[in-house]
């Protein structure tokens, strides 16, 4: 099947989802989504380009921790090595959030420019790379059904569409991203939740 293949090429490592996450073939998920879901690029821009509403990036935390196993061997990370969490809501033109982004950074990888503009940027991390044209690499990880998180605040939200992915800077890991979208379903095909007709008004 085509959205088979096309998710194989594009996730790495479609084939390892972790134990709460639930495989859907692209093939269950609506253009617009499926755009989202393969962008290397700049979510919250995507976004307005396709909804032409307006998108905020609400920052939620920011805090050193230390990353679960998984997280810290994808960034290859010694043990009891912690890392900076990041986590931020987007919200398309609504109250509610879209799209919660959980990134899991290790600060010696990355330019000390990059750390002071990402505190004030707008855009979140994807703006900020692009803010100062720091040169990256993007590895699509997995992707699949989820529940939401329970931060900022609590949700009506059932179901979303979890997505990592790595960021390299200077051929380094430098950053685990996990996105989740929420969703609404429809006839049997999963869209952004608020955004089923893929549109907003010009």
């Amino acid at each position: 099947m085509i959205a088979d293949g096309l998710a194989a090429r594009h996730f790495t490592l479609q084939s390892q989802l972790p134990a709460d996450v639930t495989a859907v073939s692209m093939a269950a998920i609506d253009a617009f989504l499926r755009n989202l879901l393969v962008t290397d690029g700049t979510v919250s821009r995507s976004l307005e380009a396709q909804t032409l509403r307006p998108v905020v990036v609400e920052p939620v935390e920011q805090s050193e921790t230390l990353p679960p196993d998984a997280v810290a061997a994808h960034l290859a990370l010694e043990e009891d090595e912690a890392c900076m969490r990041r986590r931020v809501v987007m919200r398309v033109g609504a109250p509610g959030p879209s799209v919660w982004a959980e990134s899991f950074l290790v600060p010696g990888r990355a330019p000390i420019e990059f750390l002071r503009a990402l505190r004030s940027n707008q855009r979140g991390i994807g703006g900020t790379i692009e803010q100062l044209k720091l040169e990256s690499w993007r590895e699509l990880l997995w992707f699949g059904l989820a529940s939401p998180p329970s931060w900022p605040e609590p949700t009506t939200t059932r179901r979303t569409l979890r997505r990592a992915y790595l960021v390299a800077i200077e051929r380094n890991p430098s950053m685990l991203i996990v996105e989740d979208f929420a969703l609404s379903e429809a006839e049997g095909l999963y869209s952004l939740e608020g955004c089923e007709d893929g549109g907003g008004v010009a």
